[in-house]
């Protein structure tokens, strides 16, 4: 019994001290350009190149996703998106499950593997040539999941990712204003991560999140400037990295927009 209290003990500690090092996760969101540079509002028409019977489900399955994003118009010949190849495998396995004192048993796994190749012409230039795969165990979801791999590729979107904050040990109302930023309380958490920093100074990671906070708000230069303090003050690449990163954010965001015609 002492033994097994023991290894609790530790567990609970080990797992204490993952929970503590791993931080916040704060959800920012960035727009990223579609790979190819059209506007939004350009005619598009999805051809058929092969006369594989695949290729009809999945012509309709991206003209479903074209519609419903609503960047393209749908038809007319000024860009044309052409399925040139597809090909569809659908293979069945048996597994044999067979215990002890009892009657084996016989299970089918039905794996489905789809590849189609797409091209992407505009004003006789190809802009766009990729062949995508996806495996799954639906004969319906592979189309739809194909074609929101291809559409994802010539449109603009936003996208989530996350960025993690480490308070130091003791500042608590730095983990209270990560927290406000990761639920979404930006606000907040621009109150509280100055309010921190009357109590903790030279904090680096107050001044990190601060960039944070001005990069959700499109503050570019002045997310700069809180990563540039917040290095002065700890020669974490994490820092540097971040900089970088908001020139490349701008960079893909101004693109974005400029497609989206805003």
């Amino acid at each position: 019994m002492m033994k097994k209290r023991g290894v609790q003990a530790i567990l609970f500690i080990l797992v204490s001290c993952i929970l503590l090092s791993c931080g916040v996760q704060v959800q920012l969101q960035t727009l990223v350009p579609s790979e190819v540079n059209l506007r939004r509002g350009t005619s598009l028409r999805v051809v058929k190149q092969t006369r594989h019977p695949a290729a009809r489900r999945l012509e309709n399955a991206l003209y479903e996703q074209l519609a419903d994003c609503g960047f393209y118009t749908l038809g007319g010949n000024s860009a044309i998106l052409a399925i040139r190849h597809v090909h569809r495998h659908t293979q069945r396995y048996i597994n044999h499950t067979c215990k002890a004192d009892e009657e084996c048993r016989c299970t089918e796994t039905v794996r489905t593997d789809l590849e189609a190749t797409v091209q992407l012409e505009h004003q006789g230039q190809i802009l766009y040539h990729r062949t995508h795969s996806d495996t799954s165990y639906s004969h319906r979801a592979d189309y739809d999941a194909l074609a929101a791999a291809i559409v994802q590729d010539l449109v603009p979107r936003a996208v989530w990712y996350s960025e993690r904050v480490k308070p130091a040990d003791g500042n608590e109302t730095l983990r209270a204003a990560a927290k406000a930023c990761a639920n979404g309380d930006w606000q907040t958490g621009d109150v509280l991560v100055r309010r921190s920093l009357q109590e903790f100074p030279q904090d680096a990671e107050a001044y990190y999140l601060l960039g944070l906070i001005e990069r959700n708000n499109r503050n570019f230069r002045a997310s700069d400037a809180h990563f540039r303090q917040a290095y002065s003050l700890r020669a974490d690449a994490k820092y540097s990295d971040a900089i970088s990163r908001n020139a490349r954010l701008e960079q893909d965001e101004a693109a974005a927009r400029a497609q989206l015609n805003e």
